[in-house]
């Protein structure tokens, strides 16, 4: 299996790493609150919600239609389902990526995140 660092860096997993190769791994929740604080700040509305589904637009000026659950505290663990459109959707969900698979992005043949 390899595993392949954003700086395009593959190794070989279960092979013995050479010299020169390394593994390069990072912790989600501080990922996860650096990309959303940066977000923050440069105007992006936060929600706290999970991702259902996306409907892709049929034309390019067309936005793309998230579904999903928002968790706002006021109801519980329950949520509320709702939709937003939006120009763009970066899919940042991490290894096993709803939004990879609402794209259908494919299988990986390759490790795309690796933590112990």
């Amino acid at each position: 299996m390899k595993m392949i660092s954003p700086s395009n860096i593959a190794v070989d997993i279960g092979q013995t790493l050479k010299p020169h190769e390394y593994i390069g791994m990072v912790r989600r929740e501080v990922l996860d609150a650096y990309l959303r604080d940066r977000a923050k700040e440069n105007g992006a509305n936060v929600i706290n919600g999970l991702f259902l589904k996306m409907d892709t637009p049929k034309r390019w000026d067309e936005p793309y239609v998230l579904h999903y659950t928002e968790y706002d505290g006021r109801k519980g663990a329950v949520g509320e389902k709702a939709t937003l459109e939006v120009d763009a959707v970066i899919g940042a969900d991490g290894a096993n990526s709803r939004v990879a698979k609402a794209i259908g992005a494919g299988d990986y043949e390759y490790a795309i995140a690796f933590q112990i």
